[in-house]
């Protein structure tokens, strides 16, 4: 599964192609051979919990970095990672998301913000959940469907604030990809 990576407003995708300690990566295309190892584990809060990060030791393209990272994911973030990294005196912060999670994000976020707007099934699945009826108002990220695809529930939002048109999909019905689930009219911020 390839995950998307954005420094400083540079957005890269990375495709790791085996598990362990030294696998191939592919970053914007281009392929190396890379070593990753944890050197330490974060300390142990007082109440025990770790931390996810540690210092790192990193081989690619020929050259060694010693690399610090850690989990800084805030309590509100639910579709991506946040980690602080520490590499040759700089300091970086890099958000991750899963390259599905993104997509799935992608096809219901328009950007339109009055006008229509339809929730389009990402792909072939079945409707679990329908969270709203027609009339009822809606908030730009609000879930109005939820569709079970490929053994995973995806939780379908509104791309815009407005109210809910037309539910053209019940509740345990079986939808094909780019089918119109819900149609919502914006309203004017």
């Amino acid at each position: 599964m390839a995950y998307i990576s954005t420094i400083q407003q540079r957005t890269y995708t990375i495709d790791p192609q085996a598990n362990g300690q030294q696998r191939n990566i592919t970053i914007d295309e281009q392929a190396y051979r890379v070593d990753w190892r944890q050197i330490a584990p974060l300390a142990a809060s007082a109440k025990g919990q770790t931390t996810a990060g540690g210092q790192f030791s990193l081989l690619i393209a020929g050259k060694s970095y010693d690399i610090f990272a850690r989990d800084i994911t805030k309590a509100n973030q639910q579709a991506s990672k946040t980690y602080e990294i520490f590499v040759a005196g700089q300091r970086f912060e890099v958000n991750v998301e899963d390259e599905r999670t993104r997509t799935l994000e992608g096809l219901t976020s328009t950007g339109i913000h009055s006008g229509l707007a339809t929730v389009e099934a990402p792909m072939p699945g079945l409707v679990v959940n329908v969270t709203v009826e027609a009339g009822t108002s809606v908030s730009a990220g609000q879930t109005v469907v939820i569709l079970e695809a490929m053994k995973m529930e995806n939780d379908l939002a509104s791309p815009i604030t407005g109210t809910i048109k037309e539910v053209q999909v019940n509740t345990g019905q079986t939808v094909d990809q780019g089918q119109a689930l819900v149609t919502i009219e914006g309203t004017t911020e």
